[in-house]
């Protein structure tokens, strides 16, 4: 006689049916706690992207919108740079003046910021110890020259200088800064930095 395979019974198929059901359903469910994750990861990541800060891209050379020349700075962006430095320069309290020349120090060239740097730890001495504040405001608009070493840019405006709250002096002054430009750096996008700095003291009302 042939051997018969045994029968399964109804309920054993059942059983059997339910058991494959049910591990569909966890895997099924498994799968969707997946996808939630990265749907929630991915809603996070678009968040962050839309709402971080979007880096602006300084070109020198850019003479109008969408057109800019390899190498070339306008005059235009040189006064803007010189008159930026100067009013950070030129402007501190005893609180500010440690972050002040922090940030005036990275736009000079090496020769002149060996020229500069030994008297400025003096300067912020002076300045904490005495509570000295300056203030400087533009008169006139600048004016430029092109020369062999760059570009000169004229200042004229009014310092004030304070000890305190007792104000010292007010003095119409004159600064020229002299401009060279350089390859741009990461620290400095600008290509440009200070190559020399002179003050002339027009005129002085002490108080």
């Amino acid at each position: 006689m042939e051997s018969q395979e045994p029968v399964k019974s109804k309920s054993s198929k059942f059983f059997e049916r339910y058991g494959r059901a049910e591990d569909t359903s966890v895997k099924l469910q498994l799968a969707l706690v997946v996808v939630s994750l990265i749907a929630i990861i991915l809603v996070f990541g678009l968040i962050f992207v839309a709402s971080r800060p979007q880096p602006i891209h300084y070109i020198p050379g850019a003479v109008s919108s969408g057109v800019s020349y390899p190498n070339q700075v306008p005059k235009s962006s040189v006064v803007s740079f010189a008159e930026a430095w100067l009013l950070n320069w030129s402007n501190f309290t005893p609180e500010t003046i440690q972050g002040v020349y922090a940030r005036s120090l990275i736009y000079m060239s090496p020769s002149f910021l060996s020229d500069t740097r030994a008297r400025l730890q003096s300067e912020i001495e002076k300045v904490n110890s005495a509570r000295i504040s300056s203030i400087f405001t533009l008169k006139d608009d600048p004016t430029i020259e092109t020369t062999e070493h760059g570009f000169d840019v004229m200042f004229s405006g009014k310092r004030g200088v304070y000890m305190g709250k007792e104000q010292m002096s007010i003095q119409d002054v004159r600064y020229t800064i002299n401009i060279e430009q350089v390859p741009p750096t990461e620290a400095n996008p600008y290509g440009l930095v200070i190559n020399a700095f002179k003050k002339e003291i027009a005129s002085e009302d002490k108080q």
